[in-house]
């Protein structure tokens, strides 16, 4: 869909970017209350409630429902944690390296061109929903929303315009991702993937393995 090829273009434009973006503009990380008890320590957190839903307990149309988000859901997270690496990897290097604005600006210029080159045939071949749900994912592996990384390093009419375009096809880009609201059905599974039960769950709803995710060979 040549709309939301050209909404990740630019979304991808901005995501290069990120290294520069200082570390107090992330959303903060809570850290897990402890205390120490001897030579123990013991961690505390509230675990919110799972909810499993039997098979005999969902109708027809939402397991159709299901079966769409797990397919769009393959195709969108490689995506979502191949940004995340490549962000990541850059972080590191500009760390590592001592890197000077001038040298981060070249070396980004550089990237940019690569990214574009490697990944706009690919965002092309997405859904609509699928390239709404790795949105979604970025933000959860970066920490950013989209409307702030495009109105940071794009402006606010570009910012503003996307925001637009995304509110015809029921999405928000200023809401940041909620693993425990909103985007729990996703988190569930991030979960499964994490958990390596991710190709299992494929092969018993569709029957197949699940589709091979082309990622360039230079940012794996």
């Amino acid at each position: 869909m040549k709309i939301l090829s050209r909404f990740a273009t630019a979304f991808l434009l901005a995501l290069v970017l990120l290294p520069s973006v200082s570390a107090q503009n992330r959303r903060e990380v809570n850290v897990m209350e402890y205390y120490v008890n001897g030579k123990d320590t013991i961690y505390l957190d509230e675990i919110p409630p799972a909810v499993i839903h039997p098979k005999k307990t969902m109708k027809r149309r939402e397991w159709v429902k299901y079966y769409k988000r797990v397919h769009n859901f393959s195709k969108a997270y490689p995506y979502a944690l191949a940004i995340s690496h490549i962000i990541k990897q850059t972080d590191s290097l500009f760390e590592a390296e001592h890197y000077t604005k001038r040298q981060q600006d070249k070396y980004l210029s550089k990237l940019k061109d690569e990214l574009l080159k490697e990944f706009d045939p690919l965002f092309r071949k997405l859904t609509l929903k699928q390239g709404l749900m790795m949105i979604r994912l970025i933000d959860r592996e970066c920490g950013l929303t989209p409307y702030y990384i495009l109105k940071n390093y794009m402006g606010g009419a570009a910012a503003g315009f996307w925001q637009g375009v995304a509110k015809v096809f029921k999405g928000n880009l200023k809401q940041p991702y909620d693993r425990f609201g909103e985007d729990k059905d996703l988190e569930e599974l991030v979960g499964i993937w994490q958990r390596g039960e991710f190709d299992d769950l494929y092969w018993l709803i569709f029957g197949k393995p699940k589709p091979e995710v082309p990622i360039p060979e230079k940012f794996k």
